[in-house]
């Protein structure tokens, strides 16, 4: 799902056009953004809770280049699930 398809989405379910809908997608993300750039996390309650932290660099291999490279230390998001995902995950059998 693309971010067409949640616009879309969001649209019909709250009954805005798109392009309300884009400006209010745009300016949440935009927030969330500028909490991870500034290493404050936040949580999306039902959904689970979002923070930056470093990864320090370390040597991989390249196939292409056929050895291994150094890659450089970076800022990563990560995220971890609420109960709410678990268990939706977990009983929507496979």
């Amino acid at each position: 799902m693309g971010k067409t398809d949640v616009v879309r989405s969001l649209s019909e379910q709250l009954g805005l056009t798109q392009t309300e809908t884009e400006k209010i997608y745009d300016s949440f993300v935009s927030i969330l953004t500028s909490h991870l750039s500034n290493d404050t996390g936040f949580t999306l309650p039902r959904l689970g809770s979002f923070h930056s932290r470093i990864r320090e660099s370390y040597k991989t291999y390249n196939p292409h280049y056929k050895g291994m490279i150094q890659l450089p230390k970076k800022k990563v998001v990560q995220y971890s699930q609420s109960t709410n995902v678990k268990e939706e995950l977990s009983g929507g059998g496979l």
